[in-house]
């Protein structure tokens, strides 16, 4: 797998590229909701997972002009996971 640099700052990619991130982030939500309501027990990580991926396929559904945008939202998208991943961390080595 490579990483292309200039995808990341590319223009939106429209609907065919923010399916997959809409999608994930819906069933992100849904997971949340089933255990929130059923367990009582929903989990913050999975909020915070559909968050990123819902900012993901927003940044990719606005129109080309806005890329500056777009590039926002990816880039906010990629602190929250990270800041995510960086908790989990946190918590195990404590």
């Amino acid at each position: 797998m490579e990483i292309h640099i200039e995808e990341f700052f590319s223009e939106p990619g429209g609907w065919e590229e923010a399916r997959v991130s809409i999608g994930s982030s819906l069933a992100f939500f849904g997971i949340y909701a089933c255990f929130e309501l059923l367990y009582d027990s929903g989990s913050l990580p999975l909020l915070v997972l559909g968050g990123a991926t819902a900012l993901s396929g927003i940044a990719e559904l606005l129109p080309t002009n806005r890329r500056r945008s777009a590039i926002v939202l990816r880039v906010t998208a990629i602190v929250l996971l990270v800041a995510l991943i960086a908790t989990a961390l946190r918590s195990l080595l404590s």
